[in-house]
């Protein structure tokens, strides 16, 4: 048997091993909650692969955007669709995107359907649309007001003979209800239903071409859509210059006149991402606000973002 000094001693050992033991123990638990939660927050935004989805007047500007970041970053890979830009918000509602392309604001109710799915949607603007009303090129009208083209986008004005134009019956040419675009016009110009008196299309492509071969058309399109690989204009399509009462008409070809909103049809172009972005999406949103994303953006008819947007995007956490 022990004697009871020995059995002291080995009682104080056994005391200190237990208590190292928990202490070791607990440090490791702390260490790998610490991990945990550290991967947990960042899991969307440390990833290898960004998914974006959204507006078709975005598509082939965010497309070459992506594919010359992932040059640039071969371990990254960016998938881009286009759906229109309510499909690409619905998707991001959805968690089903990292990023969403949006040619307009999201609605209240999207955000309060955002907010329901734990999701606090952050808008980043990226680029800037002209949008352009687009005629046939033998309409031969030069210009038109914001009055004739709410009245002729309305339905008010039903033949161009009313605006001195050829005896012939106007025809619209919009795009269909996912599209951001048609948001825009309908808040611009128009307070009843552009559905009863428009042809619903899928592209800005297919408005363009019903255009060019219908003297009575008149759509509306970016105005990317409309240029050549130079970023000059195409020349297949006549872009209205517009003006207010009578006022100087502007083009959206006048790059001054986008940038001061002389042009009445300048909108920013949305990206909008989930809360602050980091990790891979962070990066990539910066590139494309860098000068070589810009000139992209550029080279593609769009225009680059002003001082007051860059502002706008730091207050966003960029």
């Amino acid at each position: 048997m022990y004697s009871v000094s020995l059995q002291s001693k080995l009682l104080s050992y056994y005391m200190i091993f237990i208590k190292k033991t928990i202490f070791i123990g607990l440090c490791t638990l702390l260490i790998s909650s610490c991990n945990s939660n550290k991967t947990g927050d960042n899991s969307s935004n440390n990833t290898d692969t960004i998914t974006i989805k959204g507006s078709d007047t975005e598509y082939e500007m965010v497309k070459a955007l992506a594919d010359e970041y992932m040059k640039l970053h071969p371990q990254i890979t960016i998938t881009v669709e286009g759906g229109g830009s309510n499909a690409g918000i619905d998707a991001l509602i959805n968690h089903q995107v990292d990023i969403c392309n949006a040619s307009h604001s999201m609605a209240k109710k999207e955000m309060s359907a955002a907010k329901e799915n734990n999701i606090t949607p952050n808008p980043i603007i990226f680029s800037v649309d002209a949008v352009a009303i687009i005629t046939n090129y033998r309409l031969c009208i030069d210009s038109l007001s914001t009055e004739e083209i709410s009245q002729l986008l309305s339905g008010k004005i039903k033949n161009w003979k009313e605006l001195n134009g050829p005896n012939v019956p106007v025809t619209i040419y919009g795009r269909n209800k996912s599209s951001g675009t048609q948001d825009y016009i309908k808040e611009k110009f128009i307070k009843g239903n552009l559905k009863a008196y428009s042809v619903e299309l899928k592209t800005n492509d297919e408005i363009v071409e019903h255009v060019k071969n219908d003297i009575g058309g008149i759509g509306y399109v970016g105005v990317g859509f409309l240029t050549d690989s130079t970023g000059k204009p195409n020349g297949k399509i006549w872009a209205m210059p517009i003006h207010i009462d009578n006022h100087r008409a502007y083009s959206p070809y006048e790059p001054e006149a986008v940038k001061n909103g002389d042009y009445v049809l300048t909108r920013p172009l949305y990206q909008y991402v989930k809360g602050i972005p980091g990790g891979a999406i962070e990066d990539f949103i910066l590139f494309e606000l860098t000068k070589k994303g810009q000139d992209i953006v550029n080279h593609f008819g769009f225009f680059p973002i002003n001082d007051n947007q860059v502002q706008i995007n730091r207050l966003k956490g960029l």
